[in-house]
């Protein structure tokens, strides 16, 4: 508890650009200096396609990009080896801008990622024709090992981060085994008016597409809705997916929260627990808080879901979703069985209030006090450890109800469980 380098047809387009960063200081004239143990420092956009390019020939596979704004107007960074790092210097997210101005130039992402054990972090992401991140396998192998990092993705035309294999209908190459941490991902209301796909709200925060054993945690998504149509989740894995880990997410103001499968294009297994999920008041299109679709084994535990609109908080549906287990969800709002779907509903609490929570519209749920029918209520599950905080759980007697586990003593004039066993 806490209080509160791009195509072959490209590239000649690309070595024709003379477009420095703005807002920085110019790290030397030519932008671009190799130092230490395989490591790249640029200071230019030129600099930058370059130490892709070198990379991917064999060069130095850790590139370090100088605090400034970067103008790539459409053009991406093709990452076609495996090992390369692309990170900040500073660290700082916020320093390093890679702005794609919604320019469309026959690439599908700002970073388009076909090889395997490849990190992208520390870095800010703007305005992609279509995709900040798009990841798929190479012909004749699947990619592996990615990890997205603290990285900062304002305002994309279709998905933020989108996962494909090499087929959609008969897949042989597929992406697997990654993980997304610490971003921050969102559709702004400027964004919202410049869409790019001719399919209307077609957009959302993470998309993928038969991944396998993914690991999305820590982050915070926000703003993808539309009032002319529904939007797509902030975080969704689908279409053969399978063994997806989502937890400690906050999630605020999206149509539609955390996703497994869609109607028979399904999921299998995989867990989503201690995420925070807020919408306020109905664009016109609002939807699910969490749902199963066309996905057995799935574990659904130690949520918090809160909707000023009335839909659901979650819902598992259809045939194909057996054996989901829903426990210690905390909402105020129902969980619904629908379409013949089966499985287990445990310890759920769907009656909650916003008095309950630190802030509850700006997606702060944290308990704001110690609710009687929240605290200690829950049961213990295999994998439940801790809580949205990574606090230990349990704090007292038993498991809280959602995803926020009380510290002992967390709350002035409450009594821990030690001092009511010492009879103090």
């Amino acid at each position: 508890m806490k209080p509160a380098a791009a195509t072959g047809k490209g590239r000649g387009l690309l070595m024709k650009r003379e477009v420095w960063l703005t807002g920085g200081l110019l790290f030397f004239m030519m932008g671009l200096s190799s130092i230490a143990g395989g490591t790249v420092l640029v200071g230019s956009v030129g600099a930058l396609l370059d130490a892709v390019e070198s990379a991917n020939n064999g060069g130095d596979k850790t590139i370090l990009i100088a605090d400034g704004t970067y103008d790539l107007s459409g053009v991406a960074l093709f990452i076609t080896v495996d090992g390369v790092t692309v990170r900040s210097a500073s660290g700082n997210r916020s320093g390093v801008v890679l702005d794609s101005h919604y320019v469309e130039a026959g690439t599908t992402g700002i970073f388009r990622i076909v090889s395997s054990s490849v990190t992208i972090a520390d870095l800010t992401l703007k305005r992609p024709y279509y995709h900040a991140i798009h990841i798929s396998p190479a012909a004749g192998r699947s990619t592996e090992n990615i990890l997205i990092q603290n990285v900062h993705i304002i305002d994309p035309g279709e998905q933020a981060i989108k996962i494909n294999p090499d087929d959609p209908y008969a897949a042989t190459y597929t992406v697997n085994n990654s993980t997304i941490k610490n971003c921050l991902i969102e559709l702004t209301d400027t964004g919202r008016t410049q869409l790019t796909s001719d399919y209307p709200c077609y957009t959302g925060g993470i998309d993928g597409h038969w991944a396998g054993n993914w690991t999305v945690q820590d982050n915070v998504i926000r703003g993808f809705w539309c009032s002319d149509a529904l939007s797509e989740h902030g975080i969704h894995f689908w279409n053969n997916s399978s063994n997806i880990v989502v937890e400690r997410n906050r999630i605020i103001d999206c149509d539609r929260g955390i996703g497994f499968g869609l109607g028979e294009q399904g999921n299998s297994g995989g867990i989503i627990r201690n995420n925070m999920i807020y919408h306020g008041p109905d664009h016109g299109y609002s939807d699910v808080g969490i749902s199963l679709e066309s996905t057995p084994d799935a574990q659904v535990y130690n949520n918090t879901v809160f909707h000023v609109h009335a839909y659901p908080a979650i819902e598992y549906r259809f045939a194909a979703t057996t054996g989901a287990l829903i426990a210690n969800n905390l909402t105020n709002r129902d969980i619904w069985q629908r379409d013949g779907a089966s499985g287990t509903e445990s310890r759920n609490l769907t009656a909650a209030q916003a008095s309950w929570f630190v802030n509850a519209v700006a997606g702060d749920l944290h308990l704001a006090s110690a609710v009687s029918g929240v605290i200690d209520q829950g049961m213990a599950l295999t994998g439940l450890t801790d809580d949205f905080d990574k606090e230990k759980r349990p704090q007292g007697r038993g498991i809280e109800l959602g995803a926020d586990e009380v510290l002992s003593g967390a709350f002035p004039g409450t009594l821990s469980w030690l001092m009511l066993l010492l009879g103090k």
